[in-house]
């Protein structure tokens, strides 16, 4: 056979599906045509008909499959060692003719009648035929044919070429849904879900199937947990466009249906070029459905153009509507408009279903404000200058509304012209009181005022407006302005002004030591402030927050957390919001990932959806994303931390944070198993990364993206992508972590049968580890590996003297520096090449605890040995023991 070509087949199977899997088939398909290789050509052809199917372009399967027929019908006896993926393919067809209008359905019934009989000529069970039987009448709706090809089906035997644990399970599922057995729908898929699922669709296939069950029985968590598992799987699939459509479904009939605007946007790229029209069919109905119930709103479509919702929603039911009609003309009946309709005006399950924790508690009512302690009368409307005293008591005691509308009647009331000096420095107070989002308009307020009271010699105001300034210097970072200002004016109001504001002063004074780094003094401040009586709850908590700033700063994190503890007593949602992030940092830092989970939860719900507050939360959702990972939640830390990359990504200032949950991001997916997903986001730390990023950290990332590429079996780019983290980490000066990357790169050379440049690699690494200490634990880990790397490249090439010599030198190390795993394997490579004696296998087995993966494999080296040495009672007895 053709190397060339089978090499090129081999790098098109490890290939994802969709398209660029398929064109590698496609012109391995063509070259062994060319070259007269039919059984590589009929064998190709069978792959790409499969990855047709499963990489979106299902249509495209039907002429590779008549070929095969036509084929293995001209040939029979010539391609029988593809027996089973020629008969597996087979299963393909009906289903793919049904999603196209325009194939004739008699095409799929003569298909059946064909796969029947191929069944029957080759001792098949009629299992997988009667599958497909059922699914061409419950696409037609016959609803009594379905039953009694689904009555069939489940009675037949399964076997080889039966669909998986998983799919079959699937279709099973929506057969009994369809007939409204949902608790029998959720007891077989329970069954199925608690054994391994490997298919390519599963276990997502059948999650999305059991939406609808789970909601019909009431089962509403495990409903939203099928949902968030399956929809990740899904999104990254090629040809899931139909599957996109039910979970659109769900998230509309959940009172969720921004969520369902966030799909449509999404995967409306999908929709303008769907694998099949039953898919786009499918997924024009769910999202007209969930467009016409999230009202007047915008939504994103390919190439940056927008649509109002509800229009775009009457062309998609539109479209919806129209292909079902062909679909009908096609199978003469009305099913597919039936339902389309029903899916267009479906009621919804429920009026809201969280889907996060997060999202059920943002659902539960604010905290209510604390009740008046007794009714009081409206005071009468006051004249003249006395708004401003009705502004200034109404700004002590919190109610910026009344002060607002109490300086505008004083202005209203009294022209300009009437105004004294005194009047107009207290306007002006309220107009820096009001403006403190515009400091420099604030300021300018206050400094004339300053001068008006001067002028009129009223002290106790000036002093109270340098305060004001002094804090405001000190917030936009003009400290020593600031604290030279306002602290002795601030000290003097603490001690001296009206009894009712001196806890403000004292909250003022402790803010700004705490900008200038003066630690003890806002510590004493603050500790003032909270002996004092009658102080307001919502000042008392804001001088808590502050003293959680100082004693974090100072890493006195248990009295830290004290502080942000009481924090929380304050009223107002923002300053609840900052207590409960600050807190939820805190207990990361102490090492309590759950309880920083439950309160970052909090802050994440409080904050989500104030304007002004959309990056604080994200930068919540951040820590939040790490502390779901400390517990084992990676499915939470996904979800979070994508939710959070948005507003990070759109504000330049919020660069690292955004590198942080990207590499956050990389461990939640790997431990979801989403290596492409990790693998991307890998890539967009490293595009995104400054010119001056560490290269000890360049050095981490890009090891890591090697890591990933070897684990999706691409050898040869981990190889560039290792040797990159190695030059980072030797611009770093870290020997050991450039040698660890050398070795890694050399080791996926060897994996594509790079072998020389494998070796080469592996002397580079020997000669930085000859320049270290050798005593160095570190450098002893490396130079065993070394010798072990040398020892397996040995074996693949037939060398086994050399490779136990090697390995006999790795195994002196592992053992010096304490590497016991390393070490036992090293001498069973000794004691499997080295000689035949069964002593060396013997000593090794007994000094392994029962049950360890490698006294498995040295038991079972030892059974062979007993064996050639004719002590069969002995194998016996020990092939028995390492059976139990």
């Amino acid at each position: 056979m053709n190397q060339d070509l089978i090499d090129r087949l081999q790098r098109a199977e490890s290939t994802p599906y969709g398209k660029a899997r398929s064109a590698l088939l496609e012109d391995v398909v063509r070259r062994a045509d060319a070259a007269g290789e039919d059984d590589l050509g009929f064998y190709s052809r069978l792959a790409l008909v499969t990855a047709y199917v499963l990489g979106g372009e299902p249509r495209k399967s039907l002429v590779p499959f008549a070929r095969c027929v036509a084929d293995w019908d001209a040939e029979p006896g010539r391609y029988q060692r593809y027996s089973h993926s020629f008969h597996w393919c087979f299963k393909y067809a009906p289903s793919t003719m049904t999603k196209f209008p325009e194939v004739p359905l008699d095409r799929a019934y003569d298909v059946l009648d064909d796969m029947e009989r191929r069944w029957q000529l080759a001792g098949h069970s009629m299992h997988a035929v009667h599958h497909h039987r059922w699914l061409v009448a419950h696409h037609i709706g016959d609803t009594v044919a379905a039953a009694e090809q689904f009555r069939l089906w489940s009675t037949a035997p399964r076997d080889a070429l039966s669909d998986c644990a998983g799919c079959d399970p699937t279709s099973k599922v929506h057969h009994l849904t369809a007939v409204g057995r949902t608790a029998d729908a959720v007891a077989l898929a329970v069954s199925a879900l608690s054994g391994p699922l490997n298919c390519n669709g599963q276990p997502q296939d059948l999650l999305t199937a059991l939406l609808p069950a789970y909601m019909a029985e009431g089962m509403h968590a495990e409903a939203v947990d099928a949902h968030r598992k399956a929809y990740r799987l899904h999104r990254v699939q090629v040809g899931d466009l139909g599957l996109h459509g039910e979970h659109i479904a769900f998230l509309a009939r959940t009172g969720n249906e921004p969520k369902a605007v966030e799909l449509i946007e999404r995967h409306l790229n999908e929709y303008d070029d769907p694998p099949s029209p039953y898919a786009a069919m499918t997924f024009a109905a769910a999202a007209a459905h969930a467009l016409a119930r999230v009202g007047d709103l915008t939504v994103r479509l390919p190439k940056g153009e927008t649509a109002p919702a509800a229009e775009l929603g009457e062309r998609l039911a539109e479209r919806a509507l129209g292909s079902a009609a062909q679909f009908d003309e096609r199978n003469g009946t009305t099913h597919h408009s039936e339902v389309i309709q029903a899916v267009l005006t479906a009621e919804p399950w429920v009026e809201f279903l969280p889907l996060s924790e997060t999202a059920r508690r943002a659902r539960r009512p604010r905290q209510a404000a604390p009740a008046p302690a007794a009714e009081v009368s409206e005071p009468a409307a006051p004249t003249g200058r006395g708004w401003l005293d009705r502004a200034e008591d109404a700004w002590q005691r919190g109610v910026p509304e009344e002060a607002t509308a109490a300086w505008r009647a004083f202005e209203e009331e009294v022209p300009e012209s009437e105004w004294t000096p005194a009047d107009r420095a207290r306007v002006l107070d309220g107009r820096g009181l009001l403006a403190q989002d515009d400091p420099e308009l604030a300021l300018e307020a206050w400094r004339e005022a300053i001068a008006l009271y001067t002028e009129t010699g009223e002290e106790v105001r000036v002093l109270r407006d340098r305060g004001r300034i002094g804090r405001v210097l000190c917030w936009t970072g003009q400290v020593d302005e600031g604290l030279a200002t306002s602290e002795e004016p601030l000290r003097w109001l603490v001690a001296n002004d009206e009894p009712h504001r001196r806890a403000h002063w004292q909250y003022s004074l402790a803010t700004i030591y705490a900008a200038a780094d003066r630690s003890d003094d806002a510590l004493r401040e603050l500790a003032g402030l909270r002996q004092r009586t009658g102080v307001d709850e919502d000042l008392r908590a804001a001088g808590a927050m502050v003293e959680c700033d100082v004693l974090a700063r100072l890493e006195r994190f248990e009295e830290a957390e004290a502080a942000a503890t009481a924090a929380l007593g304050g009223s107002a949602d923002s300053q609840r919001f900052f207590a409960y992030k600050q807190r939820g940092w805190l207990r990361l830092v102490l090492e309590r990932p759950a309880e920083a989970a439950e309160d970052l939860s909090e802050a994440v719900a409080l904050g989500t959806g104030n304007p002004g507050q959309e990056a604080q939360v994200a930068l919540a959702q951040v820590q939040l994303t790490r502390a779901y990972l400390m517990t084992g939640r990676p499915l939470e830390a996904a979800e979070t931390g994508e939710e959070a990359l948005p507003v990070l990504g759109d504000v330049p200032e919020l660069a690292d944070p955004l590198a942080d949950v990207r590499g956050l991001l990389i461990d939640a997916y790997r431990a979801l198993g989403e290596l492409e997903s990790a693998l991307t986001k890998a890539r967009e730390l490293l595009a995104a990364a400054p010119s001056e990023a560490h290269p000890a950290w360049l050095g981490m990332v890009r090891q890591d993206e090697g890591l990933l590429l070897q684990q999706l079996d691409r050898d040869g780019a981990a190889v560039d992508a290792f040797l990159a983290a190695a030059s980072s980490y030797e611009a770093a000066e870290q020997p050991v972590e450039h040698v660890q990357a050398v070795r890694l790169a050399a080791q996926s050379a060897q994996r594509v049968g790079e072998v020389d440049q494998s070796v080469e690699l592996i002397e580079r690494a020997r000669a930085v580890l000859g320049t270290l200490p050798s005593a160095d634990q570190e450098v002893l880990f490396q130079t065993a590996g070394v010798e072990w790397d040398l020892a397996m490249i040995a074996l693949r090439r037939g060398e086994t003297d050399t490779a136990v010599r090697y390995a006999t030198q790795a195994a002196e190390l592992y053992e010096r520096g304490g590497y016991d795993d390393m070490h036992a394997q090293a001498r069973l490579l000794i004691a499997e090449y080295g000689s035949t004696d069964v002593q060396p296998v013997e000593q090794l087995f007994a000094s392994l605890p029962a049950g360890h993966e490698l006294w498995h494999r040295a038991g079972w080296l030892l059974v062979d040995r007993l064996e050639a040495q004719g002590r069969h009672q002995e194998a016996t007895a020990l092939e028995s023991r390492l059976a139990e």
